[in-house]
């Protein structure tokens, strides 16, 4: 699904697949950060890039998912699709 599609107030929590276009698509994780609980982070899942992290997202605290906005304004400008699995 684009991300443009889904709602600012979406639940985005770790685990959910990310895929941002740029010069190739890379597939990224939303992820926790060991002793972060502020913050999800970005992990590289494509081959050659695995594990490289693409980014820090704030939580949408007291929770432990961030928002569809805060993605969205992270990646604002790139094109790219979330897989709710």
């Amino acid at each position: 699904m684009p991300m443009d599609e889904i709602q600012d107030q979406e639940p985005i929590w770790a685990g959910t697949k990310i895929r941002i276009y740029q010069e190739q698509p890379l597939e990224y994780l939303l992820s926790y950060i060991y002793g972060n609980s502020n913050e999800l982070q970005l992990t590289c899942l494509t081959q050659g890039e695995a594990g490289n992290i693409g980014g820090v997202i704030a939580k949408d605290l007291p929770n432990h998912y961030a928002l569809a906005q805060t993605l969205k304004t992270f990646l604002s400008g790139v094109y790219s699709e979330i897989f709710f699995e």
